[in-house]
């Protein structure tokens, strides 16, 4: 492997790292160094964390970085976030954005994937956990690497700002800002505001119509003695409202997306053990069939949320609606794409669903 020599893009990122960069920097796939050198001779910065998954490029910067005594430097070996730890006020990224050519002999350090955008949007998926408050992240990329995809993951998460696009023979290059999105959210039944006290994030949901606070609070009070759901602080009836920890990770669905088959299949068993605990302990959460919003991946281990629909039953259809999801649409084609064959697990899903009790087994038969 090789180390990526400045092109353009490099350039147009590195200009906007000296206009925007502040605080404590983090230099994602930092190759050459062109955008972490430009950090460190801004005022405004303290530090700069130099990532690349590249040992050649880490060399490179090491020999490079010597006369920046002032700043404090780290480097680090990395494949995306898999070694980053902590928080920044500043990330920056030029990703490989190209779509797979197995005649590029250099396709490991500018190919983003088999389209050009999974690298993007798995580096954008992720790098909001280890962004700070008021934090901010400079981005490049190309009209080649499938400009609609990656724009609606940023518009999903973030607000975004184009700081400057160049047109070159059959491609625009593109340089954006973005911010995270703020964290209120207005439901039909309630609003779900994250603040942070004693810097822990923590959500206070709140009713405006039907929000059954009290419900939640019952079914997360127990299955938080089981390991499952956000940790409940505290409810207050007069307000119908309570407050939790806040989870902050990745919808299961873009999980799977772009995790490993091995990661996938992890995240899969410890959600069907939670489930099953929910089966055993007669609670139902309705909502398994379609869980985007429901099941939440942090830090590669799952999360429940949402328990307000949740209800008490003698026959729990948890692990069966689960792998009803698992088999259909989108997300079975996903998996089928990792070789995770789902409709066995359908088949032994439906015959647990017979007699929950003489099934105990039921995770090892499925996975």
């Amino acid at each position: 492997m090789t180390i990526y020599e400045p092109q353009e893009d490099s350039y147009m990122l590195a200009e906007a790292v000296r206009k925007h960069a502040f605080g404590n920097v983090l230099d994602m796939g930092c190759g050459s160094g062109i955008q972490g050198t430009a950090a460190l001779e801004v005022k405004k910065v303290r530090s700069v964390v130099f990532s690349d998954i590249n040992k050649e490029a880490i060399h490179y910067v090491k020999t490079n970085i010597k006369r920046y005594s002032d700043k404090q430097c780290k480097l680090i070996i990395s494949d995306l976030f898999s070694n980053i730890k902590g928080s920044y006020d500043t990330i920056f990224f030029n990703p490989p954005y190209l779509p797979d050519d197995e005649n590029d002999n250099e396709k490991l350090i500018t190919t983003g994937g088999l389209k050009g955008h999974e690298v993007i949007c798995k580096f954008l998926l992720y790098a909001k956990e280890y962004l700070n408050d008021n934090g901010i992240i400079l981005i490049v990329f190309s009209s080649l690497g499938n400009k609609d995809k990656i724009i609606g993951m940023i518009d999903r998460y973030y607000d975004k700002e184009l700081l400057d696009q160049k047109s070159f023979f059959m491609e625009k290059l593109y340089v954006y800002k973005l911010k995270r999105k703020p964290l209120i959210f207005k439901g039909q039944r309630g609003r779900v505001e994250v603040v942070t006290i004693k810097k822990f994030k923590v959500v206070i949901k709140t009713a405006l119509k039907d929000y059954n606070a009290a419900n939640e609070a019952k079914f997360l009070t127990t299955l938080n003695k089981h390991g499952i759901g956000p940790k409940l602080i505290t409810y207050d009836k007069n307000k119908n409202s309570l407050q939790m920890e806040y989870i902050d990770g990745i919808p299961i669905e873009e999980y799977f997306e772009y995790s490993s088959k091995s990661e996938t299949l992890q995240i899969i068993k410890k959600i069907l053990k939670q489930i099953y605990q929910m089966d055993i302990l007669h609670m139902n959460k309705f909502e398994l069939t379609n869980p985007y919003k429901h099941i939440i991946i942090r830090d590669h281990e799952p999360v429940m949320i949402d328990f307000e629909r949740c209800r008490m039953t003698e026959k729990p259809k948890n692990i069966t609606q689960f792998i009803q999801y698992l088999s259909s649409g989108r997300i079975k084609r996903i998996l089928e794409d990792k070789s995770i064959k789902v409709d066995s697990m359908k088949d032994i899903a439906n015959k647990y669903k017979s007699n929950i009790n003489k099934n105990k087994n039921i995770i090892d038969q499925i996975m």
